[in-house]
């Protein structure tokens, strides 16, 4: 197993090479969830990232701990590196539908570096690389107690599963995947799927039962606010589509069928960040376009029973499942990284069946399926990776000159979006609430309500409106709107200062306001 820890090592002196991690996650909660975590602020503040600051902060944890306490240049690359370990479970992968050694090698060393996602995010906070090592190592226990019938490895398939799910609730679409591939093709088809619900549920719950039940003593929801319209919580909406970013599915039939086809060079529909729009997604549409030749010429030639009783089957079907499950549930093509991965293994597998079916016998087809499989690899980076945001190196990550005012206030409201980075920064005494939408706007009037208390009772509180662009008509006109709404508080324009922040290289000033009772309504 030499050879993956090289291509790990390689993965980290890259992810040097892409610069600091700022994606729009860092701005928005990374920092902040984590924050939170250390220092108990889940319940003392309301949703200073919105919605995104109720998801599991465990693997923001490790990035805050590291960025706060190590060389930038070695969080960089220790966070590669870790991500590439993603090539262990690849060799295996690459070792069960591989028959010749080499190309097993070198199909290893092209899903490394073949994923223009992986590649885009590798050495950040997003963690979806992260996430993918645990997934295909789960991949790998099923195709290892297909093969072996080892209930053993099944167990183990849902422990991994299970953990990534719990601390990315993403990695869920892998788990119907991998159930339906054990009712498939694992003989004792009843004990495999209890033995790998059953150890999936331990390690979600070892890996995330306490952060649930925090938010289910707090708010009545354990995954709050999301699936509101399952548990009901009175303090989020319970229309399913209050957390959803309907942008990201599909309302037209057609549009549903050739979705690989249209998002290919419609990347928006698939990203989540601005600049990262330029980029092309071709993977699944090469692996669509190979299926249909596949499938075309063997049914041709040797009938629908030549399809049944192949290995690659496991394979083909593990695509199929975790595409559609991940594109009418998710819909961001980040969560779809530990299928992507191994889509050159994909390409390989079918160009060498295709060749392998030709009348003519071809020379040497699995050195030509090496060679495809590149070009194709190549072929999708025409354009580049996404770039969800780089800075400078820089230490300390983040800093400000914050005023003692500020520090010292009773309540700050964030009147921004993918700006909660500021509260580590401020480090404040009192409570941080977002006036802002956000991403998704799911608060009820008693979610609201609970800035009340917030309040001190025996005296006027001290109270502070944080904008990042006091020129942002949008945020300025939604806050003041919210304050009414809610509060019965107005902004005061004429009391503005600013201090400054930055955040690795992007340096900023934050402009403070102070608030008061509508004198009308006093």
């Amino acid at each position: 197993m030499v050879f993956p820890f090289f291509l790990a090592l390689v993965e980290g002196g890259v992810s040097l090479l892409r610069r600091q991690d700022t994606n729009g996650d860092v701005w928005n909660y990374h920092l902040y969830n984590a924050y939170a975590w250390f220092n108990g602020r889940l319940g003392y503040d309301l949703g200073p990232a919105g919605a995104h600051s109720y998801l599991n902060p465990y693997l923001d944890s490790l990035f805050y701990f590291a960025i706060l306490h190590l060389n930038p240049f070695v969080v960089a690359f220790l966070f590669g590196f870790l991500q590439g370990l993603v090539a262990f479970p690849i060799m295996y992968i690459a070792r069960f539908f591989i028959k010749e050694k080499i190309h097993q090698f070198v199909l290893t060393a092209i899903c490394c570096f073949g994923s223009t996602f992986f590649i885009g995010e590798l050495g950040s906070s997003m963690h979806d690389n992260l996430i993918a090592v645990p997934i295909l190592m789960s991949f790998c226990c099923v195709l290892k107690a297909i093969v072996e019938k080892e209930n053993k490895a099944l167990i183990f398939s849902g422990l991994l599963i299970g953990a990534a799910t719990g601390l990315k609730l993403t990695s869920a679409l892998y788990i119907p995947v991998f159930l339906v591939l054990i009712s498939l093709f694992y003989g004792r088809r009843i004990v495999g799927a209890f033995s790998f619900l059953s150890s999936s549920f331990l390690a979600l719950m070892a890996s995330s039962g306490v952060w649930y039940y925090k938010l289910y003593t707090l708010f009545g929801n354990p995954l709050f606010p999301f699936f509101n319209n399952i548990f009901r919580s009175p303090y989020a909406s319970l229309d399913k589509n209050a957390t959803r970013d309907m942008m990201f599915f599909q309302f037209h039939g057609l549009e549903k069928i050739i979705y690989p086809f249209y998002f290919a060079d419609h990347i928006d529909r698939v990203v989540t960040a601005s600049n990262d729009k330029a980029v092309v997604c071709y993977t699944a549409l090469f692996c669509f376009v190979l299926f249909a030749l596949y499938f075309a010429i063997k049914i041709a030639k040797f009938g629908f029973k030549s399809l049944q009783g192949s290995r690659d089957n496991i394979l083909f079907l593990f695509f199929f499942l975790s595409f559609y499950v991940w594109q009418y549930v998710f819909g961001v093509y980040r969560y779809f990284i530990p299928t992507d991965l191994i889509c050159p293994i994909i390409f390989y597998v079918l160009i060498y069946e295709i060749l392998n079916m030709q009348r003519t016998p071809v020379y040497e087809p699995g050195k030509k399926a090496c060679w495809a499989a590149a070009v194709l690899v190549v072929v999708s980076f025409v354009k580049g990776v996404p770039d969800w945001g780089r800075g400078s190196y820089s230490h300390p990550y983040f800093e400000g000159n914050i005023p003692q005012e500020v520090k010292e206030a009773d309540v700050l409201f964030n009147a921004n979006f993918f700006s909660a980075w500021v509260v580590p920064v401020i480090n404040p005494q009192g409570h941080v609430i977002q006036i802002n939408r956000g991403l998704f706007d799911f608060g009820t009037k008693k979610y609201w309500d609970i800035y009340y208390t917030y309040l001190p009772k025996n005296r006027t509180p001290t109270q502070y409106v944080l904008f990042n662009d006091p020129n942002d008509q949008v945020a300025k006109n939604w806050a003041i709107t919210k304050f009414k709404e809610h509060y019965n508080m107005q902004i005061d324009f004429s009391s503005c200062k600013k201090f400054p922040v930055r955040l690795s290289s992007y340096k900023s000033d934050i402009t403070y306001c102070s608030l008061s009772v509508n004198p009308g309504n006093a």
